[in-house]
């Protein structure tokens, strides 16, 4: 008897939503779906050997500027390379302090650029084994704030 009931109630469910459904509303929402801008996405953070790697896709608009928030463990950072999906360096003013790294890029970073920061000569007060969390934050074309991206988390490799 309960599951008569239930399947008379979904079956019920299911034809007055079908019915409440105005053709013009479903086009127009699809409209918007084609519109929406993509925000920048950290697409991998990893450490290779001794060097600390974060992968961003810009999303769908150009990049100006990026700003990243060191991790509290990190003491010295001498070298940041930075390069596209193809291996080409990709021009910029890198400003450095003890907690954020600032890049200006000489051109915009158009939205099928994927980037790739590699961070080389670090020293880290962290135990082998510890996370270390880099928080990313863009500057787009055309907008006037700021986009926070996401967080990198970086696995420091085991001495095994």
């Amino acid at each position: 008897m309960k599951n008569n009931l239930f399947t008379t109630a979904f079956s019920t469910l299911l034809i007055a939503s079908g019915t409440l459904a105005i053709p013009q509303e479903v086009s127009a929402n699809k409209a918007l779906i084609n519109r929406i801008i993509t925000t920048p996405m950290i697409t991998r953070s990893t450490a290779i050997d001794d060097n600390f790697i974060i992968e961003l896709s810009p999303g769908s608009l150009s990049i100006k500027d990026l700003e990243i928030t060191l991790p509290l463990q990190m003491t010295n950072l001498e070298g940041i390379k930075i390069t596209d999906k193809s291996g080409q360096e990709v021009k910029a003013e890198i400003q450095k302090n003890e907690d954020q790294v600032l890049i200006y890029f000489n051109e915009l970073v158009k939205p099928e650029t994927a980037l790739r920061i590699e961070f080389t000569d670090i020293d880290t007060q962290s135990v082998m084994g510890e996370t270390l969390f880099y928080r990313l934050r863009v500057q787009k074309e055309g907008l006037l704030e700021g986009i926070p991206v996401g967080t990198a988390i970086i696995q420091v490799p085991d001495a095994s």
